[in-house]
């Protein structure tokens, strides 16, 4: 199996030992649990949940368009709320980041201090057929 790194200036820097993403044999895309950071690294905190949900999105989205690909390929997606009940609001603006059929998709709670949500995904690159 062949492993490549993805890395973008259009997402904030990993803020640890890890990629952005990963793509393996060339067909899957494994992306990095992203929140709501700017570009400099800034923790968006105290703005309202969908506010820091969109930022996620568009930061997994930047790694997914550095890899070629966009959400719209994603078929896992892992979520992870500090509090389960902001998933209904999280859901609205994700559905604007995925198509139909929707990603397969696992809620997780988590005890995070100082931001909501942070979101992992795995993309499959498109099948391209030779005639």
């Amino acid at each position: 199996m062949t492993r490549r790194a993805i890395i973008t200036a259009s997402a904030p820097k990993p803020n640890g030992t890890y990629s952005q993403a990963i793509v393996a044999s060339g067909e899957l895309v494994f992306i990095s649990g992203q929140t709501a950071r700017l570009l400099d690294g800034t923790r968006l905190q105290n703005v309202p949940f969908a506010e820091q949900a969109r930022k996620v999105l568009e930061n997994l989205n930047a790694v997914a368009g550095a890899a070629g690909l966009s959400l719209k390929d994603a078929v896992k997606v892992t979520v992870y709320l500090r509090d389960p009940t902001d998933n209904v609001e999280f859901d609205r603006v994700y559905a604007e980041f995925v198509a139909a059929p929707p990603p397969a998709r696992t809620l997780v709670q988590s005890g995070f201090v100082g931001f909501d949500v942070e979101v992992d995904a795995i993309l499959a690159a498109p099948v391209t057929r030779e005639r």
